[in-house]
């Protein structure tokens, strides 16, 4: 048997180093193989906005749960108008999607909600059919306000 001219010490460094890469790279596969639905669903919701709207630039992207879940895209349009575009999956009796094109002018400045300043996140959703504003805090409670009027739902 050929003895080795690394010391136990540097073949522990290099055992130790040789571990970490393998941990680090499982990581990463891991968290790309998290992320890819995510990233899909994005990807296509963003799509599907751009073509059922005016929309030209998409600028946040949100999945919603409420008593259903959304997709939202808000961005602008091509004369800078800010709007946003809710995707659900619609009933097996109506079209397979539900999408619907909302101007943000036309609600209630989600800025001026109550505790809107110590939101984690603001979001646009749905909740019974009707547009809300999905408010999180941070003792991750949330709340639904009304899209146009800014009262708790």
């Amino acid at each position: 048997m050929k003895k080795s001219n690394e010391s136990l010490g540097s073949q522990i460094t290099i055992g130790i180093l040789s571990l970490l890469a393998v941990l680090m790279l499982a990581i990463i596969i891991f968290t790309k193989t998290s992320m890819s639905p995510y990233s899909q669903a994005r990807r296509e919701a963003i799509s599907l906005a751009r073509a059922n709207s005016s929309m030209k630039e998409a600028k946040v992207f949100d999945i919603v749960n409420t008593d259903q879940t959304v997709y939202s895209v808000r961005g602008k349009t091509e004369s800078n108008e800010d709007v946003a575009v809710l995707i659900t999956a619609g009933s097996k009796d109506k079209d397979p999607l539900d999408i619907r094109t909302i101007k943000l002018a036309e609600g209630f400045d989600p800025d001026k909600l109550p505790d809107a300043s110590k939101a984690k996140y603001i979001r646009l959703g749905l909740y019974q059919d009707k547009e809300v504003w999905e408010l999180r805090d941070s003792l991750n409670n949330y709340r639904l306000y009304d899209f146009k009027t800014g009262e708790e739902v």
